[in-house]
């Protein structure tokens, strides 16, 4: 797509499609799981090693399709080609699993287990996704959108105390996030809320069965 043409899509669209980017989102998640768990709270020091973790293991696949990009073998940084999805999501999902097992096998410090379940949710949700995308272009901004409510549920299921005003929050802006991808003509409708139902159910169920642990 050129230039001219990005410019004339709605600037509304296109801030809200890059402020909740994919790849932002896990550092979102994880940040909303240690604002709500006393537990993680009393462990700063845990939450640090896996912010830097989590930004630096996000922040590569970001530049590993950038370059992608840069050299031609994808048409846009919207992915907009189903055909074009499968390298850059193999690309994230080899960059998720590698976060996961550096959390794991982590020597310095014990890292608690909600936060390899989060993370093990989005890892699965990532790798079930890159099936669907050989057929079916599901959307990964709702992907990542459904994995974070689906944490904080999870969360709030064990914890047998729900947040339904956070909830809510995350339920609004997903909305406009999903609006957003609609209106820039990236995603069909049934693409979106596949993505964002994917991305909950596997998030909330490692959360709440422990899977990640």
């Amino acid at each position: 797509m050129s230039a001219i043409k990005v410019e004339s899509l709605p600037l509304w669209a296109r801030t809200f499609s890059t402020v909740f980017h994919p790849f932002v989102m896990p550092t979102v998640t994880l940040v909303l799981l240690f604002f709500s768990d006393g537990y993680l709270h009393s462990m700063p020091h845990v939450f640090v090693y896996m912010l830097v973790v989590v930004l630096v293991n996000t922040l590569a696949p970001a530049i590993s399709l950038y370059l992608l990009y840069r050299r031609g073998h994808l048409s846009d940084l919207e992915i907009r080609a189903r055909g074009e999805r499968t390298l850059p999501f193999v690309i994230v999902l080899a960059y998720f699993a590698l976060t996961y097992l550096l959390l794991i096998t982590s020597p310095a410090l014990y890292v608690p287990f909600v936060y390899l379940d989060m993370w093990m949710g989005l890892t699965a949700s990532l790798a079930i996704a890159l099936v669907i995308t050989r057929w079916f272009k599901i959307s990964m901004h709702m992907l990542g959108q459904g994995g974070a409510l689906g944490s904080i549920m999870g969360l709030q299921a064990l914890q047998l105390v729900p947040n339904w005003e956070l909830n809510a929050a995350l339920l609004l802006i997903a909305g406009f996030v999903g609006y957003a991808r609609i209106e820039l003509a990236v995603h069909r409708h049934i693409e979106v809320y596949c993505g964002y139902l994917l991305g909950f159910l596997v998030c909330y169920l490692s959360v709440v069965l422990g899977l990640g642990a």
